[in-house]
């Protein structure tokens, strides 16, 4: 996974934070954890030569909408790198998926602009039966010419967005330490299997001044069978399972990204410490 796809990975799993073609087979039980109106902050960082510095901030909100008709969800992820950072990494991404109210999605869009680079990517599901999804998959870079395919799989499918809203919902009570997940997921260009394992609990700090019992999460990629583990997230142990921090490892050094304000949220937020 390349720089651009680890930051992405950064911001998009904490806000949010899982769940493929076997994770239902798991019969792992299930909670609702979020509601329309609720908007999470982050601030994001990077180090180098051990100073930690601020390079941006994202924002992610969950509204009721209707999508060709039907009633459905939008979660809306905008991010940006600051002033400081954009001499050297410029970033502004939109990230959208709208999915039903059981969590299958229906669309997906991913608009980016790093420097004089422009990306879209788009995916469609129409579900053909209870277990095949048609995927349509759009991808353009720049003014070269775009590419779509059709594909047909068996069993969920997820993007990156509605995959997360999915997993937010998961009891990780249920799980024991060392519990492996796998599941699929479009990007609009291709679909790649990911892998979570739950690695725990821990108390952790967050840009809101609080400190919180948290749960702790590793996602791994897989490309061609080699596995990578890219980030650890942690979320609150509470009914909300709020993302409060995650640690990327880079090729040139680590990243961080914490949250920094909460509103809307579904329940009381319980897992504070202090």
């Amino acid at each position: 996974m390349d720089m651009k796809n680890r930051v992405m990975a950064i911001v998009a799993l904490l806000l949010m934070v899982v769940c493929s073609a076997q994770a239902d087979t798991y019969n792992i039980k299930r909670t609702q954890t979020f509601k329309s109106g609720e908007t999470l902050k982050c601030n994001f960082y990077f180090n180098w030569n051990f100073i930690w510095i601020k390079v941006g901030e994202a924002s992610l909100t969950i509204r009721d909408t209707i999508y060709n008709g039907q009633k459905a969800k939008c979660m809306k992820l905008l991010s940006s790198t600051n002033k400081k950072a954009d001499s050297f990494f410029r970033m502004r991404d939109t990230l959208m998926t709208v999915f039903t109210d059981d969590y299958k999605p229906i669309y997906y869009r991913k608009a980016s602009v790093e420097g004089k680079k422009y990306r879209l990517r788009q995916v469609w599901y129409s579900y053909l039966d209870a277990s095949r999804v048609k995927v349509a998959q759009y991808s353009r870079y720049n003014d070269e010419a775009p590419i779509y395919k059709e594909e047909v799989f068996d069993g969920p499918i997820y993007d990156m967005m509605s995959l997360l809203a999915y997993a937010r919902t998961l009891d990780f009570t249920s799980l024991k330490k060392g519990t492996r997940l796998t599941f699929n997921v479009a990007s609009g260009k291709k679909v790649e299997k990911q892998h979570l394992v739950y690695r725990g609990k821990k108390k952790t700090k967050s840009d809101d001044g609080h400190e919180y019992d948290c749960f702790r999460v590793s996602l791994i990629t897989e490309e061609d069978g080699d596995e990578e583990e890219i980030v650890n997230f942690h979320v609150t142990d509470d009914r909300n399972h709020l993302p409060i921090l995650l640690d990327l490892v880079l090729n040139f050094g680590s990243a961080k990204a914490r949250l920094s304000h909460m509103s809307g949220v579904m329940y009381p937020v319980t897992a504070v410490v202090d």
